[in-house]
């Protein structure tokens, strides 16, 4: 009897799980069916060049509210929560049940159904302010299984100018629901999507309580680029604990990585920031030394901002006055102690 019971109530879940799992309706827009239209959103590829991808942002946004529908209604249909749950479930019922049994499962299916969701996103994003009322879809998007989606659902909230970053459009209350999203996303297992969450969390210095942890976590991050975010997102959260929360300390490491375009950025950090000058001077005297031109003058400028250290920066600026390759950046930041170097220093 209990055998019975057991595979009648098998036998209910297989055909719950079968309902469930039923594709989707796909109603007409336009005369064709949504998911058609979703198809021709390309934004990669050979076939997405400027002028299709530009017809492509005014035809959506001509289509004003019931366009901005559609896209939301692909978002949710090519993951829908229940699909991923049951992606998850079927993964760890077939590491336990009998092949047979496995076998009259229904299939998870793909991650992506109805769409490519990163260019739905993308195209969303374009639209600026005229997609807010998607956002919920977009917001739903950074619980995908998929690590490009969520990068990209992040994204969508901090793209552009301040002025047109949609995180500076949304009613404050649906800003705050946003947050455990982004700060659940720093810990993801792609390092792009840390990246994302990084920038996003900069604009909530209201939930400073809550950010600065996270970041400071970040700032450990195995990912270079990640902990740049961090040290940048940081210094706009919470500008009075970077002397003390090792953010400069960091910087400074990273002014030693073999990647120039990453020397360039923390001697450019460290001059913006002007911060904990007994561990920034030293480390950008040293990058004078920097084979690549433009990471040695940008360190020679930095040096300029931190005027009270003049009386060991200026002897180092002039030695690298007297090389033929240092010369051209060292002696204009020269000029800009004023007053003469060794007076400065002893007047401190």
């Amino acid at each position: 009897m209990r055998r019975r019971l057991l595979l009648a109530l098998l036998v209910v879940s297989l055909g719950g799980l079968t309902w469930l799992l039923l594709p989707a309706p796909d109603p007409l827009f336009h005369g064709r069916p949504e998911s058609e239209w979703i198809k021709t959103i390309r934004f990669f590829g050979a076939d997405s060049s400027i002028a299709a991808r530009q017809e492509q942002i005014e035809r959506w946004r001509n289509w004003g509210p019931d366009g901005l529908r559609v896209l939301a209604h692909a978002l949710d249909k090519a993951d829908h929560p229940i699909q991923r749950h049951y992606r998850r479930l079927y993964r760890f019922l077939s590491a336990g049940l009998p092949g047979f049994l496995v076998r009259r499962l229904p299939s998870p299916g793909v991650i992506v159904i109805g769409g490519q969701p990163v260019d739905v996103i993308l195209l969303l994003s374009l639209l600026g302010k005229d997609a807010l009322p998607a956002a919920g879809a977009v917001a739903r998007a950074m619980n995908s299984d998929d690590s490009a989606v969520r990068q990209s659902a992040i994204n969508f909230f901090t793209r552009g100018a301040d002025k047109n970053r949609l995180l500076n459009h949304l009613e404050p209350k649906a800003k705050r629901q946003l947050l455990p999203a982004f700060l659940s996303a720093t810990q993801d297992s792609h390092w792009g999507v840390r990246n994302n969450a990084a920038v996003a969390l900069r604009y909530y210095p209201e939930q400073r309580e809550a950010v600065v942890p996270a970041l400071t976590s970040l700032l450990r991050d195995s990912e270079v680029r990640v902990q740049m975010t961090a040290a940048d997102s940081f210094q706009k959260v919470a500008p009075e604990l970077v002397a003390t929360s090792g953010v400069v300390s960091v910087v400074v490491r990273l002014l030693k990585n073999p990647n120039d375009q990453i020397d360039l950025w923390a001697a450019d950090w460290l001059g913006t920031v002007r911060c904990e000058p007994n561990l920034a001077v030293p480390a950008l005297i040293e990058s004078l030394q920097n084979p690549n031109s433009l990471v040695a003058s940008t360190a020679a400028q930095s040096l300029t901002r931190y005027k009270e250290q003049a009386d060991i920066i200026v002897p180092a600026l002039k030695q690298a006055a007297l090389r033929e390759d240092t010369a051209s950046f060292a002696l204009p930041a020269l000029r800009q102690f004023s007053g003469g170097a060794s007076n400065q220093g002893a007047q401190k």
